[in-house]
């Protein structure tokens, strides 16, 4: 452990952890447009808006990179949680845990 103790530090720690914890929303908003996108029963502007919103989640060029401690899930988790409010607001089908 002692050997490893040079590359520890307080801010580095916590930066990784606000990391994990944006990775936990954004998995979950992924898994409900996906879950979506694979249900027959999902209106065709549904499965739209899931297709963009996961596009950008893949797209290895998008407006933050994913490499940056803290910020870089976070355009990923706000796309997201944007395209599951728009379909949550306008379709009474809901978004449903897949």
């Amino acid at each position: 452990m002692s050997s490893f103790s040079h590359a520890y530090s307080e801010a580095a720690f916590k930066s990784k952890l606000g990391a994990l914890a944006g990775l936990k929303e954004v998995l979950g908003a992924a898994r409900k447009l996906h879950a979506l996108l694979r249900d027959p029963a999902t209106p065709i502007w549904v499965k739209g808006v899931c297709v963009a919103a996961l596009g950008y989640l893949i797209l290895p060029t998008d407006l933050v990179g994913d490499f940056i401690p803290v910020l870089g899930y976070g355009d990923d988790l706000t796309a997201l949680s944007s395209a599951v409010a728009a379909i949550a607001s306008r379709w009474r089908g809901g978004v449903n845990e897949g």
